[in-house]
């Protein structure tokens, strides 16, 4: 097993989560779509990519089409990116399909079947973006019937909500965000499983745009949460098993889990990788470098995010929002009520669901908000000089 830093893994290197993934497996065998729903660095990409190599040991038949979506700017670079990702035996299959129709130009289809963004022809430049809108129902049509005769397709979309920022806010770019959300239903509907990620909120950002969550209809859920103790024991000790330090005891794997605030597996990779290259061979010196080096690295690749958050309450909003945050993190597993009473006249239920969408705190089955992470209660108890000890 490698100690990744980043990149999503699957196969020997990934861990966990066997539930999840039988699920997963299950939901797509037999049609169905998921989202899976996690804070950043929960391991979701590396789900959705352990969920496609399964499917692939499990039949050689099966077709995994694997898209990450956070470099597409607009509806053409996504469906260039399908085609591309697509096997080559595909690939012909579906541009003799388009060409068969006779329902498109073959100058939009030559162009989705290749890399160009534009053409010259007779000295005028013919911008396909504009060309493919113009197409846009007949090629859709095409699409979701190509893949409804195509069998044990699997389509895996990461990073989705970074397509959607990345085509922007504007009322043109909200109506193709709510055309490709549009196509991407009809495509499950018409049978093509799907796996779909994102280190944003894909709900939230709906919410925020102003579209409709019905055209996620069909999609199941799916929740990644930190590993236990145990398991963040056992990933630590598989870590092991391929660096084969003779330093390393189990004392100092115990002292690194006493410390980390949360377990979950990017905490862990980085972590693991600190201690190795300081070669702290004793549990001092892992408490040592975990308060020099690794605690602020954590806070520098994670926490920033939260501070950029905030931006999104304005004025009072963002007054009660603090106070919801503060009442929090002084009574750890609040009920409703006694939010309520701590907040005053300032309450505001829609304030706390946004801090949900935003991942600043939870709701457990018990019906007691906490934050959603240990850390994110240590920055914002630092930030607000809350002393909870």
């Amino acid at each position: 097993m490698k100690n990744t830093l980043g990149p999503p893994v699957s196969g020997n290197d990934f861990r966990y989560r066997e539930k999840n993934l039988r699920k997963a497996v299950r939901l797509m065998k037999n049609g169905n779509s998921f989202l899976i729903l996690g804070i950043r660095r929960t391991g979701k990409s590396s789900f959705l990519q352990q969920t496609a190599y399964l499917l692939q040991q499990e039949d050689k038949d099966n077709v995994c089409i694997e898209l990450d979506c956070q470099t597409f700017k607009s509806p053409l670079d996504f469906y260039k990116g399908l085609y591309v990702e697509m096997p080559k035996d595909m690939q012909t299959r579906f541009r003799k399909f388009l060409n068969d129709s006779k329902q498109l130009p073959v100058k939009l289809i030559d162009f989705i079947t290749d890399i160009f963004d534009n053409v010259e022809v007779g000295g005028s430049k013919i911008d396909f973006q504009d060309k493919l809108m113009n197409y846009s129902k007949p090629f859709e049509n095409l699409v979701t019937a190509f893949f409804k005769d195509t069998k044990n397709v699997y389509l895996f979309l990461d990073e989705l909500p970074f397509f959607f920022e990345n085509m922007g806010g504007e009322p043109q770019d909200i109506a193709e965000i709510t055309h490709a959300l549009t196509n991407l239903k009809s495509w499950r509907n018409a049978g093509l499983p799907m796996g779909i990620t994102g280190s944003l909120n894909l709900h939230q950002q709906l919410d925020h745009l102003k579209i409709s969550r019905k055209l996620l209809g069909g999609l199941n859920t799916i929740e990644l949460d930190p590993f236990t103790r145990a398991e963040s024991e056992s990933f630590v000790n598989e870590l092991l098993k391929s660096d084969k330090y003779d330093w390393w005891t189990p004392e100092i794997t115990k002292k690194l889990l006493d410390l980390l605030p949360d377990f979950v597996p990017y905490f862990l990779q980085y972590a693991y990788n600190e201690i190795a290259v300081n070669e702290c061979k004793t549990p001092q010196a892992v408490e040592e470098v975990y308060h020099n080096e690794i605690i602020s690295g954590l806070f520098k690749d994670f926490i920033y995010q939260f501070d950029e958050r905030l931006g999104v309450f304005k004025g009072e909003e963002l007054n009660t929002a603090m106070l919801v945050l503060d009442a929090i993190a002084i009574q750890k597993d609040i009920n409703l009520k006694d939010l309520q009473a701590k907040v005053g006249d300032s309450f505001s239920y829609e304030i706390i669901v946004k801090l949900i969408d935003y991942e600043f705190i939870k709701l457990s089955g018990s019906q007691k908000y906490s934050y959603t992470l240990q850390i994110i209660k240590n920055w914002w108890c630092t930030k607000r000089g809350i002393d909870v000890a």
